[in-house]
């Protein structure tokens, strides 16, 4: 049944943009907001109970992640017999549209991987395994931007939590661990092997396992050591050893968790936020990396992806927006070096105000709107900020902090 057309759950329905074999997706319109959003489908569960729980289980779950490197659930219903999800609508393509067989820098993959990483330590703290990591899981509003999607949410005869013993195989071959092969107690491990396919495949241009059959390359998964990935791509110094350890077939022998495996990409050269890497544009002043975000003090964003962070000018008034070349008035916070043309930023976009009640943000008529968490923000309307808020001036991303 095709839902294209309808109404779901106050969603008007308006175009298929994906199908799987226990659901199926559309960009749907959500009047009440203004806004695109995704909905995904499940195929009529009948009288499953016991699946529809685990599915709301899982989706109350996985909607209480908060991170700039995850896909955000909207809101969950049932309605006509189905189950259904709305998702935040992305429409840049993923990870998989843009692999191809094509290699990449090191410095190109960090800004891809680092970040899925630490959305997935964010999960994992959370006690969430994804069980699903693969290139069409990790959307790309940006070349430099993944959001990470798809927390193995249609595969629920069993919630995939840490140290759970799932009774089914879940997870796509060419990128599971062999645990989820045998249908063994999975874990955060389990998350580390499948991105260590992915590193693999971005800095080699293949897979660690290729063969005729999905059901070969699973067996070859449990019976061989991956090739070197060094065979196919010259790799940063130490970058073989880390892929190899992600990728070892018994556990105990992997990383044990996302945060040891960030620190030792971290320590790649090349990496961006390391200061070796050469920028491609000029960062404004008062940016820092990443790794300082802790010691900053006053308020600050964060461009996720890029690995920096900006501090905000202290006064009351601080205009967001691009370099206007024909002006003498520019932003206080230009964002051109972060992609502001691409992601239709306006020249004076949005500002934030220090008041009585702490930072607020404002719209300022920008061509391709603001939005708060989410929320679109009106011209004129005064938003109350706090510490983690996520801001999105057009398609630029922003977190913003006060410490």
């Amino acid at each position: 049944m095709s839902w294209v057309g309808q109404k779901l759950g106050g969603y008007l329905i308006d175009a298929e943009i994906g199908h799987g074999g226990m659901a199926t997706v559309y960009r749907s319109y959500q009047p009440q907001l203004e806004r695109w959003v995704a909905i995904k489908v499940l195929t009529p569960a009948g009288d499953d109970k016991e699946f529809l729980e685990a599915f709301r289980r899982e989706a109350k779950a996985v909607a209480a992640l908060r991170h700039p490197n995850i896909l955000t659930i909207y809101d969950y219903g049932e309605e006509s017999g189905v189950a259904y999800i709305v998702m935040e609508y992305i429409d840049g393509g993923t990870l998989k549209d843009r692999l191809d067989n094509h290699i990449l820098s090191w410095a190109e993959a960090a800004r891809l991987v680092i970040p899925v990483a630490r959305a997935l330590a964010h999960a994992h703290s959370k006690n969430i395994i994804h069980c699903d990591i693969k290139p069409a899981n990790i959307l790309l509003p940006r070349p430099d931007w993944p959001l990470l999607a798809d927390f193995g949410l249609l595969q629920l005869r069993t919630v995939h939590y840490e140290n759970e013993e799932p009774s089914t195989i879940t997870g796509t071959p060419a990128y599971i661990s062999p645990e989820q092969m045998t249908g063994e107690r999975i874990g955060r491990y389990s998350d580390v092997y499948s991105l260590g396919v992915i590193l693999y495949q971005l800095l080699t241009g293949r897979l660690p396992f290729q063969a005729t059959s999905p059901g070969s390359t699973m067996l070859q998964r449990l019976l061989e050591p991956p090739p070197s990935p060094s065979l196919y791509a010259r790799l940063p110094e130490g970058m073989e050893e880390i892929i190899l350890r992600a990728l070892a077939r018994k556990p105990a022998d992997r990383y044990p968790d996302m945060d040891t495996l960030i620190a030792d990409l971290s320590a790649i050269p090349g990496t961006p936020h390391s200061g070796m890497l050469i920028q491609q544009a000029p960062m404004p002043s008062g940016t820092s990396a990443l790794s300082d975000h802790q010691v900053m003090q006053g308020p600050h964003l964060i461009f996720p992806g890029t690995e920096t962070i900006l501090s905000l000018p202290l006064q009351r008034e601080v205009v967001m927006g691009r370099f206007d070349p024909e002006s003498s008035k520019q932003p206080d916070v230009d964002l051109t070096a972060q992609g502001a043309i691409e992601a239709g930023v306006s020249r004076r976009h949005a500002r934030l105000l220090h008041t009585v009640q702490g930072w607020i943000l404002e719209d300022l008529n920008s061509t391709n709107g603001t939005s708060l968490n989410m929320a679109p923000a009106r011209p004129g309307e005064r938003l109350v900020l706090h510490s983690g808020d996520v801001i999105r001036c057009g398609r630029l991303m922003l977190v913003f902090y006060e410490t």
